[in-house]
């Protein structure tokens, strides 16, 4: 019997004709600020000693968003703002009862600042509300950026992936009030509409000893500087230029391998404005040698496991690819740019790429196209993907996404989808509520089956109360080439509701920063003669809190049910297929974060598929209060014991990170893996010269290079070292 599903035009269209047509765009009252016209030069050193200050557009303050919205604190702020040619100058004065308290943890760039004191800033170039950069500088000058999407295709961070990195300067000094920043962003590294007028914009200030967080717009419960209908408005950026429009970025590199003796290369990447809202880029014999090595992870399940993108190519204006919201929490990433270069975990060269991003009010543009080079793993191919997005107002996003091509060099793949996403902040008058929609199908050497998938969603997402209901059908033969789906051949249920009260300063659980009361229930049911029925779900309830002091404290029960068709491996034993269903509890406390030392502990028991499990682990850290050295451990146990055998899985971790200055730093990482017999090194010297050309010296010690947590990891053997010089000319 032919199975139908809704055609994705009609998704789409009935999806539209679902919106609330009443609802407004966003809150109705927004502030404004200008940027005003420098008079001066500007020396980034965060003394704030030039008179052009004296004239700069000013935010006098910014006001407490959590947790008590609009009271006083002493912790005041003032933010200044000009502009010169090509650059945004931010000025901060952030006061501080009592600066001995301020917490730093880092001055690495992009580093972990969700414990530290900072400022952050939001920029909508294209006032869409929908795209954004981030920037954040914490006490110390650390510096911190990111690209928030739409549609986020990651699941931390709130939907900001801070592996981009934009061109940019920042100082900060400290005193006996409190600390200043001067901040100096290109804008040459940034997307802009050529007449738009004013830009979306936002600042949060975050204290984390008090757990308080202020803001600039959105001063509600339920607002973030993350959710961009709260954002405010910064005038002023018509003057702002992208210069002659090219940043040409050549390196050369130097390469010994134990066993294989030295290697060089050479390439380049360059990227050319044909006009300030369109870029087009092109690689070069593109190295990742300076990405960051994969932290491991201990597989419970018996599915593949995602890791996040590093390489700055795929990372310039990876927003604009990501499709549908919160499909990430199916296990399902339609394009996933981690499947272009890397088969298995390792590196396949990258001949030639070239991409064409642009933005607009109505709309968004992303087009890439790459040159794979043959290997003894895959053949050499051509890979694809496009994504174009349509704004019909404010609220609703509509978008496409096409991909074309097979990472192994084998057969013929595409995958087509449409997908919708409709949001406001003021559902029943200060509310949040998020509608998505989503369809898609594949075509090629596909397998027999059905080869479409769609799905829904409504999730409201505030401070009170949390919810979200999720369907989503996946066809046993929907392949998206360059994408990730874990569990093809399903439909996937998945709904969550959280209370979260604050406790009043009057009762008797004042000592309480929060509640949270969460339970989910989520089912995977397969369809088809074979795998009909429901094949696994999970009830899930986690009562959670956190004190003033910042002790948070968690305990999870839940309920598992799975039914895997054939036997998989879980830490070295088999377990075969069959009907299973079983208990468990966890524990997680963790101690104060804002403080230089801190630990988390983990501990998960009871039932697990055919036996008992066990599954303890502990994460402790520990950092100079300068934040110049930082220091991090863990170990993670996972025991199986079940009446065909027991076994253990075993993984330990080791980080240090020492910065001379913000700019130039060593990392670090040592894993330990008994699955491995083999301890793997990872040490990486960064040297930021200027804003945007880097100097990296690499040091990899027997490097895991395939973590899915399914199979055998792949390991490269032996010493490798690599010089690389990376230098930025800009016009």
């Amino acid at each position: 019997m032919r199975r139908r599903y809704p055609a994705l035009a009609s998704l789409a269209l009935g999806f539209v004709l679902l919106c609330p047509p009443g609802v407004r765009a966003q809150p109705a009252t927004l502030p404004t600020v200008m940027a005003q016209p420098a008079d001066g030069p500007i020396a980034i050193d965060g003394k704030l000693d030039e008179p052009a200050w004296q004239h700069a557009g000013v935010i006098a303050d910014l006001t407490q968003q959590s947790p008590h919205p609009g009271q006083p604190t002493p912790y005041h702020t003032k933010i200044l703002l000009l502009h010169d040619g090509h650059t945004l100058y931010i000025a901060v004065i952030a006061e501080d009862p009592d600066p001995s308290k301020i917490s730093t943890h880092t001055l690495v760039r992009d580093g972990d600042q969700s414990n530290d004191d900072y400022v952050g800033f939001v920029i909508d170039t294209f006032d869409t509300k929908r795209v954004a950069y981030t920037f954040q500088v914490n006490a110390a000058g650390a510096m911190a950026d990111g690209l928030l999407a739409p549609t986020p295709a990651i699941n931390s961070n709130n939907g900001v992936d801070y592996n981009w990195d934009g061109i940019w300067a920042a100082a900060v000094q400290r005193s006996a009030h409190g600390w200043t920043a001067e901040i100096a962003i290109d804008t040459r590294s940034l997307q802009f509409g050529e007449h738009v007028t004013a830009w979306g914009f936002n600042v949060t200030r975050n204290v984390p000893r008090d757990l308080l967080t202020l803001n600039w717009s959105g001063t509600t419960l339920n607002a973030s500087v993350l959710k961009l209908q709260y954002e405010g408005t910064l005038t002023g950026v018509q003057g702002l230029e992208q210069g002659q429009g090219w940043d040409f970025q050549p390196y050369g590199l130097a390469r010994y391998q134990s066993g294989r003796g030295s290697t060089s290369n050479v390439g380049f990447d360059l990227k050319y404005d044909f006009n300030p809202s369109l870029a087009g880029l092109f690689t070069y014999h593109t190295d990742f040698a300076e990405a960051e090595a994969d932290q491991q992870q201990i597989n419970t399940g018996r599915f593949a496991l995602s890791f996040p993108e590093k390489r700055q190519f795929f990372l310039q204006g990876s927003n604009l690819f990501s499709f549908g919201y919160k499909l990430a929490n199916a296990g399902f990433i339609p394009y996933y740019s981690r499947s272009i270069g890397l088969v298995n975990g390792e590196p396949v060269p990258l001949n030639e790429g070239a991409k064409l991003i642009g933005q607009s009010s109505s709309g968004s543009l992303a087009l890439l196209d790459t040159q794979m080079a043959g290997t003894n793993v895959s053949n050499a191919t051509n890979l694809f993907a496009g994504r174009g997005t349509y704004n019909p107002d404010q609220n609703l996003q509509l978008g496409t996404l096409v991909t074309h091509g097979d990472p192994l060099g084998m057969s013929s793949n595409t995958f087509v989808g449409t997908d919708a996403l409709w949001k406001t902040a003021s559902f029943a008058g200060d509310k949040n509520l998020y509608l998505s929609a989503w369809g898609a199908h594949s075509s090629g050497n596909l397998p027999a089956g059905n080869a479409n998938g769609y799905g829904a969603s409504i999730e409201y997402p505030n401070d009170l109360w949390y919810g979200i209901v999720q369907i989503n059908v996946f066809g046993d033969a929907l392949d998206p080439g360059i994408g990730f789906l874990q569990r093809p051949g399903t439909r996937q249920y998945y709904t969550e509701a959280a209370w979260q009260p604050r406790p009043a300063a009057d009762s008797w659980f004042n000592w309480v920063h929060r509640f949270w009361f969460d339970g989910h229930y989520s089912e995977v049911d397969g369809f088809g003669p074979q795998d009909g029925g429901k094949q696994s779900s999970e009830w899930w309830f986690g009562p959670q809190m956190l004190t003033n002091g910042g002790w948070y404290w968690e305990f999870d029960v839940y309920r598992d049910f799975d039914t895997p068709t054939q036997a998989f491996t879980l830490a070295g034993v088999n377990v075969p297929a069959g009907r299973y269903t079983w208990n468990r509890r966890r524990l997680v406390v963790t101690s104060p974060q804002s403080q230089p030392f801190g630990f988390q502990f983990v501990d998960s028991q009871g039932t697990d598929y055919a036996g008992t499990a066990h599954h303890p682990s502990i994460w402790v850290f520990w950092n100079t209060p300068s934040g110049k050295l930082q220091l991090n451990a863990s170990q993670e146990w996972f025991f199986y014991y079940a009446p065909q055998g027991n076994g253990v899985s075993r993984l330990s971790t080791l980080g240090a990170t020492y910065s001379f200055t913000p700019n130039l730093y060593v990392l670090e990482f040592a894993q330990y893996d008994n699955s491995i017999h083999g301890v793997s090194l990872n040490t990486r010297l960064r040297w930021i010269v200027g804003d945007a050309s880097n100097i990296y010296l690499v040091w990899n010690h027997g490097l895991v290079i395939e973590t899915t947590g399914l199979g055998q990891p792949a390991v490269s053997r032996g010493n490798e070292v690599i010089l690389k010089v990376q230098w930025d000319f800009r016009g």
